[in-house]
């Protein structure tokens, strides 16, 4: 019986959970004045919605104090789910095709985000604009780019939408292309003129969203296009440091084929290997270690070596790797600390980190900038490791 019991009980609560969790989805979405009926809109049926308005719900109210999806109408929130029935009611009760929310969105331009060339199509056969802007100066081509349209895409540029109209803050149909992964809009851009060095006012380049992206294929094409793989952010941050963030070797490897720098760092000489690190790729340490990546960089946060980091990070593997591979045993932080990685390690008990170390020639006798203590006195006061600093 325990059992029984335990069993019903257990299916009861995920049953409540998942109730509970389909609410919070709901209740989050819209709220406030007609939250009730966007909501319907955007996740319930026609028959619901049809419901509601009998009942007196004005069916053209719009979203007030709703943060982005201010000033938006029922037909912005239609665009937004599947289907064309909803879209096609609100239409027939009047609702503007071409209404804009407080920041200049129409509902065509959801629908073209959305990759749905049904509603697309339809909304353009009832009058909506394709030349239209929202308030940042993202066009239709913007948002059919990042849907990708292609049909739509060919129709805006043969319409004479220029394929580098570019945002107030610098954002181009190739940005949104490639940061979507869409070859073969990438393709259609970039044989309409799209300048594949494209930089937005922080210099992010489409190769940046094409690497964020993964697409693998995307990168090839824009690297083939004259695309900079070096290119960098005002802080630095390249499409390697991208690369390397998300663990994608493969477009590693196609960036550094291409000339991208190994050595790169941001303007706070954050290198790729810290970056490895700090995400537990062990893998790709070891291969920009064997193409020349320097295991004693000092990254300006504490000035950190990349042997600090991945002591911190308690990952015996990359300390060895290090190690073995020219890093300095007892190297410190530039600043007052003057910390080693053994510090560290006997700081927070990491043992097979400190064993490594002492094994690689790491001194237990040299002592911090700040506190005057060695890293076997560390290990004394608070107890730890007395084994390896038996003889220390």
């Amino acid at each position: 019986m325990p059992k029984k019991s335990e069993t019903f009980w257990d299916k009861l609560l995920v049953i409540l959970a998942v109730m509970l969790l389909t609410w919070e989805l709901r209740a989050d979405g819209f709220r406030g004045e007609h939250a009730e009926l966007f909501n319907t809109v955007r996740w319930g049926t026609l028959q619901e919605l049809k419901s509601l308005v009998a009942q007196g719900e004005n069916i053209h109210g719009i979203l007030k104090d709703s943060g982005y999806y201010s000033g938006r109408t029922l037909l912005h929130s239609a665009c937004g789910r599947e289907g064309l029935d909803v879209i096609e009611y609100l239409v027939s009760k009047g609702l503007d095709v071409n209404a804009q929310d407080d920041n200049g969105v129409t509902p065509l331009m959801i629908a073209a985000h959305a990759g749905s060339s049904e509603k697309v199509q339809y909304l353009l056969s009832k009058g909506a604009d394709p030349f239209a802007k929202n308030k940042s100066g993202e066009t239709l081509l913007y948002y059919a780019a990042g849907g990708g349209l292609d049909w739509f895409v060919e129709d805006l540029i043969a319409a004479k939408i220029d394929p580098n109209a570019s945002t107030q803050t610098g954002w181009t149909p190739l940005h949104s292309a490639a940061g979507s992964g869409n070859k073969n809009v990438v393709e259609i851009l970039m044989s309409k003129g799209a300048n594949p060095n494209a930089s937005t006012q922080t210099g992010w380049t489409p190769l940046h969203s094409a690497v964020s992206s993964g697409n693998k294929n995307v990168v090839e094409i824009l690297m083939s296009k004259g695309a900079n793989p070096n290119a960098s952010t005002q802080t630095g941050w390249t499409p390697l440091h991208s690369a390397v963030s998300s663990g994608n070797k493969n477009v590693v490897e196609i960036l550094m084929g291409k000339g991208a720098d190994v050595k790169a760092k941001t303007n706070r000489g954050y290198t790729l290997i810290h970056l490895a690190i700090e995400r537990h790729y062990t893998d790709l340490v070891q291969f920009l270690i064997q193409n020349g990546g320097d295991v004693n960089a000092k990254w300006l946060d504490y000035e950190r070596a990349p042997l600090h980091l991945a002591v911190k990070e308690n990952q015996p593997q990359i300390v060895l790797l290090l190690l073995t591979h020219g890093a300095l045993p007892n190297i410190h932080y530039s600043g007052w600390g003057k910390v080693t990685p053994l510090h560290i390690a006997v700081g927070f008990n990491f043992v097979e980190c400190a064993k490594i170390l002492l094994e690689h020639g790491a001194d237990p006798n040299i002592k911090d900038g700040l506190h005057k203590e060695s890293s076997a006195e560390l290990a004394k006061r608070m107890g730890h490791m007395s084994d390896l600093f038996k003889n220390k």
